[in-house]
């Protein structure tokens, strides 16, 4: 659905071009008028227009003007001018590029322009036109991409298994996949700062720090996932020993570790991993040594020459679980929003399964995740507005009770249990809210056929959009609401024209027409009929 503006002191042309498109159900456009270039302008003001079909020569200011101002204000916006046979050298001095329709074309002419210009529209959405303009938007676009995808590796959402190099080319990640890498942990000291801009300064100049210390002779990946941590990738660029790898690892670390003292008085604890190790094998050594560094270590670096043992690693072991099932979760607000029932449950199951064999219903760990999950369910319960459909099924409080429950087995299953009843009411309830807006909207158009039943109009009456009221009307009635409008003037029009003592102009009123002529041309469009003909039929 697009916005059309139509600019003309003529009032005559000005209600000829809105009736033209009002008929045409091909096209699904809400309509505006303007009787002068400044009133247009005071419409732009308000409201984003798609096209603008203008007249040129108009009374204190002329359409090439209005053109101007269009491009200050809704520079993505399609401009068309009425022209007539005397004007077109002129429009084509002035703007090459613009197109054109001529006053005195035919009207499947001008329909075929404003579709050609939608076409316009729409193929400047895709993004293949969009990265053709512009490479910087690209560059930034790879760039979010890349560092979303090495979140969500590190943190458990992508499955290892599944990569592939040219995943890494397309993402423009320097690393070979066949080939073994080394990682290095980092926490440092917080860069919070009470001055924003000093924050940003000393994060972007450890950035630098890294590239020079670290991608000078090594291609790599950092990885920044939060304000304390950074976690590097890397592979040499030359084929040397492993032993000397380590050893220029360590002491870029150390160089590294110096600059920021000096620069900024930050400390940072950095652990290397000496030895190469496949990508998924870093991944879990990541977790590990971020959880031992958690843990506070007195040493400020680190040289691991194998690969952790998490059962060996004091304490490391709840950490590493607790930190992966806490990073998962994290998708629950996404899911949940979404309306993905299935990734729910799944991610709910996940938690389950990670304490099958916990026998104590009072292990603080197998809590802390059964409540984070109780919270979102009652975040949603909110959210969703339907706390009081389910209190009839549940009593919410129940949800921190976990001595309810003899195993975390129950415990868990009574979540899922909890979690399917809550989409179940929600779709249910989606499906009503969608059902009672096209009900509404169906109701007003019956009982005000008389009235302004524009699209605008439509969806600021059931608090929608217009263009998704558009898509779910659509949906239900299988028609445009165009098609609904026109079908119920053009039976209500016949069942008046049987009453005979109505004039065609009355009918044309009762219907919301502006004109008896421009009811007649609609009439006779959907009939093949004029509406005396029609009436003469009746006989």
């Amino acid at each position: 659905m697009y916005n059309l503006l139509i600019v003309d002191d003529e009032k005559i042309i000005r209600d000829g071009l809105f009736e033209l498109f009002s008929m045409d159900e091909r096209l699904e456009l809400n309509l505006f008028t303007a009787a002068s270039a400044i009133e247009a302008e005071k419409i732009l003001e308000q409201r984003k227009m798609d096209i603008i079909l203008t007249d040129i020569q108009m009374p204190k200011m002329t359409g090439i003007e209005l053109l101007d101002s269009i491009m200050e204000r809704w520079p993505y916006a399609k401009v068309i001018f009425l022209t007539g046979f005397s004007e077109f050298d002129y429009v084509y001095k002035v703007h090459k590029h613009a197109k054109y329709v001529l006053k005195a074309e035919e009207d499947e002419k001008i329909i075929q322009t404003v579709m050609e210009t939608i076409d316009e529209i729409e193929n400047d959405f895709m993004i293949e036109t969009i990265v053709e303009n512009t490479n910087q938007l690209q560059k930034q676009q790879k760039a979010f991409e890349r560092a979303d995808f090495l979140k969500d590796l590190i943190n458990g959402f992508v499955n290892v298994s599944g990569l592939s190099q040219s995943l890494f080319v397309d993402l423009e990640i320097p690393l070979e996949l066949s080939m073994d890498m080394y990682y290095i942990v980092m926490r440092h000291d917080s860069v919070i700062r009470d001055s924003y801009k000093e924050q940003l300064t000393i994060s972007e100049a450890m950035q630098l720090m890294i590239e020079k210390y670290y991608f000078d002779y090594m291609d790599g990946v950092m990885v920044c996932f939060s304000k304390k941590y950074i976690l590097l990738i890397l592979q040499p660029t030359k084929l040397i020993t492993s032993e000397r790898n380590a050893i220029a690892l360590k002491a870029s670390s150390e160089l590294f570790q110096k600059a920021c003292q000096k620069n900024f008085g930050i400390s940072v604890a950095i652990a290397i991993g000496g030895m190469p190790l496949p990508l998924k094998d870093i991944l879990k050594s990541y977790q590990t040594v971020k959880a031992k560094l958690l843990m506070g270590s007195d040493e400020q670096l680190q040289m691991i020459d194998q690969m952790p043992d998490l059962e060996q690693l004091d304490g490391v072991r709840e950490e590493y679980d607790k930190n992966l099932i806490k990073s998962r979760l994290e998708l629950l607000d996404y899911y949940f929003e979404n309306f993905d029932k299935e990734h729910v449950i799944a991610l709910i199951r996940e938690a389950q399964d990670l304490f099958g064999n916990t026998t104590s219903m009072h292990d603080l760990f197998a809590v802390e995740v059964y409540s984070d999950i109780a919270v979102k369910l009652i975040k949603y319960i909110n959210q969703f507005k339907l706390s009081q459909e389910i209190c009839f099924k549940i009593n919410v409080y129940n949800l921190y009770n976990v001595t309810l429950h003899e195993k975390w087995q129950k415990a868990f299953d009574y979540l899922i249990e909890i979690t399917e009843f809550l989409f179940e009411l929600k779709k249910a309830s989606m499906e009503k809210q969608k059902g009672d807006a096209v009900l509404e909207v169906k109701r007003y158009i019956q009982e005000n056929l008389d009235k302004d039943t524009s699209l605008d109009v439509l969806a600021d009456l059931v608090g929608l959009s217009p263009e998704y009221l558009l898509r779910l009307f659509k949906k239900s009635e299988n028609q445009t609401v165009l098609h609904y409008i026109n079908e119920l003037k053009i039976i209500k029009a016949k069942s008046l024209m049987a009453d005979r003592s109505l004039q065609v102009k009355e009918i044309a009123s009762v219907l919301g027409f502006t004109s008896s002529g421009y009811f007649g041309r609609f009439f006779k469009s959907k009939t093949g009929l004029s509406p005396q003909g029609y009436r003469d039929q009746l006989e």
